[in-house]
């Protein structure tokens, strides 16, 4: 049981800036992702490429506007996904630009797209499950402990510090709505909503099930609760970005009528090593989303 989270470099990740560019600086998951582009010039672009570089991180990333994409595009990122209506309901485009070679190589390539090709062929549809053994309720701080437990008996390394007591009393309840699956004083499966109340998007995340109590639809009970809440809160979107070697979430999600979103290359570290990630999206509000159909996302 490994209850570290994976960290390669002795800095703590920090938030910094380029010229009034905000910029993230995750050693986690050795990337560097850009918060804001307001003013961002084809000088200051070459900056956050060689801040990158001489931090050792492999990859930089962001959730970009489609009025600041052309700058970005023609200074080397690529478009690997759409989150549809991320801005208050305006799409984001998920860009990414490879420092590290490794990082653009797609992981189990073929694994992932069978896993994929299932989720979208299939017609089985999720319906909520009035009367369960179980409750769903969110959490407090004195679930922390039977958190991380969760947690460290299932994830390896995971791109947040779930493994951090401090940490999920910080956020929880807070940035995070963490809810579970409680039985006989259990917890069970757990997952929790990362609410960003700006821009009314909410991720979908933290996802663990216990192995033996997998395949029972407890997951997509906690998500479709989280999304009663997020609902009633305002909030349009929602998404989750699942491991897209993990057959389980990715048609969990599928199930619940999210849209594949396109695929994010080695995008965090989880599990041990760097997975490529799915984008999974959802509308909570009136705007109905049309699936993507990309070419190699």
């Amino acid at each position: 049981m490994n209850t570290a989270a994976y960290n390669h470099n002795k800095d703590e990740n920090n938030q910094t800036a380029i010229k009034g560019i905000e910029l993230y600086l995750d050693y986690t998951n050795k990337r560097l992702k850009i918060l804001n582009y307001q003013g961002i010039t084809d000088n200051i672009i070459i900056d956050i490429i060689n801040l990158a570089k001489n931090k050792g991180l492999g990859k930089i990333i962001s959730n970009c506007r489609s009025a600041y994409l052309q700058p970005l595009i023609s200074n080397g990122f690529i478009i690997e996904g759409i989150i549809n209506g991320f801005f208050q309901g305006e799409d984001a485009f998920c860009i990414s630009y490879f420092i590290d070679p490794f990082r653009q190589a797609a992981l189990k390539k073929e694994a992932g797209d069978s896993i994929l090709y299932q989720c979208k062929s299939g017609t089985k549809r999720y319906l909520p499950q009035e009367k369960q053994q179980y409750i769903i309720r969110q959490t407090d701080t004195g679930d922390i402990p039977e958190m991380i437990r969760l947690f460290s008996t299932v994830f390896e390394s995971y791109p947040s510090p779930v493994f951090s007591a401090e940490y999920l009393e910080k956020v929880m309840n807070k940035q995070l709505l963490f809810k579970v699956a409680e039985e006989d004083g259990k917890i069970l499966s757990m997952a929790s909503a990362d609410m960003d109340k700006y821009n009314l998007n909410a991720e979908i995340t933290d996802c663990v099930t216990y192995p033996e109590y997998r395949g029972k639809n407890i997951l997509q009970n906690i998500i479709y609760s989280l999304e009663a809440d997020l609902k009633e809160k305002g909030f349009l979107t929602a998404y989750s970005l699942a491991r897209s070697i993990n057959p389980g979430i990715n048609k969990a999600l599928s199930r619940m009528k999210y849209q594949y979103g396109g695929r994010l290359l080695k995008n965090c570290h989880i599990c041990g090593g760097f997975e490529d990630m799915n984008i999974w999206v959802k509308s909570l509000g009136n705007k109905n989303f049309v699936e993507l159909n990309m070419v190699n996302i």
